[in-house]
């Protein structure tokens, strides 16, 4: 008797979460390959971000417009691009080599994964042969802002030429992301982040 308590109580909490939670379909590729075009995400308003989240926000470089950017560095820290990765503070996030898809190279990132500690990881792509407009000077997170980056890297903008973000102009968390399966996607994924340092 006790499990069908615990159940109704599940399904109870979730339907609530999809009602207050905002839903989209996404209708640009900025974050291919994680989120593509024909998505639907489930926004949260407010809570806590955490590395790898996914965020909606007000484009800084026109207001009316909203995007969704990946967090990959707080207050606080440092983030630097180098050989074609990030490190944020002396720790790169790992790729791994996924494989191709047309004029792109799938890549999978993998934020601070020492083992026994729980990792996060996301798809990302970039062009094939495509030299990345990327500095190599570290960039210090001040405090209020979140360090936010394109999975869909040559084909969007994002922290590399805004800078750090407020987190005012942060309208949401993604937490749910419902969509066609590919190779290297399924067709439903809970988006959490991590705040686990390695």
């Amino acid at each position: 008797m006790r499990w069908r308590w615990k159940i109704c109580g599940a399904l109870g909490l979730g339907l609530t979460l999809l009602a207050t939670a905002g839903t989209r379909r996404i209708v640009e590729s900025d974050m291919a390959p994680s989120i593509t075009t024909g998505d639907w995400v489930w926004v949260l308003p407010g809570g806590q971000i955490h590395r790898g989240d996914v965020v909606l926000l007000r484009d800084p470089l026109d207001t009316k417009r909203t995007v969704l950017r990946r967090v990959v560095a707080n207050p606080g820290q440092s983030v630097r691009f180098d050989e074609g990765g990030i490190r944020v503070g002396p720790k790169r996030i790992r790729q791994k080599a996924m494989g191709d898809d047309g004029d792109f190279t799938v890549m999978q990132e993998t934020i601070w994964s020492k083992p026994p500690a729980a990792s996060f990881d996301w798809l990302t792509r970039q062009r094939k042969g495509a030299s990345a407009a990327w500095s190599a000077d570290a960039v210090e997170v001040p405090p209020g802002h979140r360090y936010l980056v394109a999975d869909n890297r040559d084909d969007a903008m994002d922290s590399r030429w805004w800078g750090p973000v407020p987190d005012t102009a942060i309208d949401g968390v993604v937490r749910l992301r419902w969509g066609e399966p590919s190779t290297w996607r399924p067709r439903f994924a809970w988006l959490m982040g991590t705040d686990h340092d390695g």
